[in-house]
């Protein structure tokens, strides 16, 4: 039997995170990378990694090498669960929209801003989504 001890409301976030890229195959690469780092982050059980005790929060001998060969040095242990939690991943052209009720999506902030985009982050509560948006 596991006990869960945590905080948690029922309020979601209704986070929207866009990044707009230089180029296509910028946002075309970042995607590949983000589904790379979900498989492994899925094998590693990372959604557990936040509440493990501080020394076994690290990454797996796998996560690491699959890190350095796609030259990523920003990542945290603890960040790596956001790229399983539950998310939508929309790219069209140079540009990835992710949407997610969860409040961390650092690990995307970190993945879109090293790969060069602008990156907007909004409630969708609050400004809902407008496909004739484009600011």
């Amino acid at each position: 039997m596991k006990i869960w001890n945590g905080y948690s409301s029922e309020h979601s976030m209704n986070l929207v995170l866009i990044g707009k890229f230089k180029r296509e195959q910028d946002a075309e690469k970042v995607e590949k990378d983000i589904d790379k780092l979900s498989a492994q982050s899925l094998k590693d059980d990372c959604e557990s990694i936040p509440f493990a005790s501080p020394e076994d929060q690290k990454f797996s001998d796998e996560m690491l090498s699959l890190l350095w060969s796609l030259n990523l040095h920003t990542l945290g242990p603890s960040e790596l669960g956001q790229l399983v939690s539950d998310h939508r991943l929309d790219r069209a052209n140079n540009r990835i929209t992710v949407t997610t009720d969860e409040a961390d999506v650092s690990a995307f902030l970190k993945l879109f801003i090293e790969a060069g985009a602008k990156v907007e982050v909004f409630s969708a509560h609050d400004y809902p989504l407008d496909s004739n948006d484009d600011s």
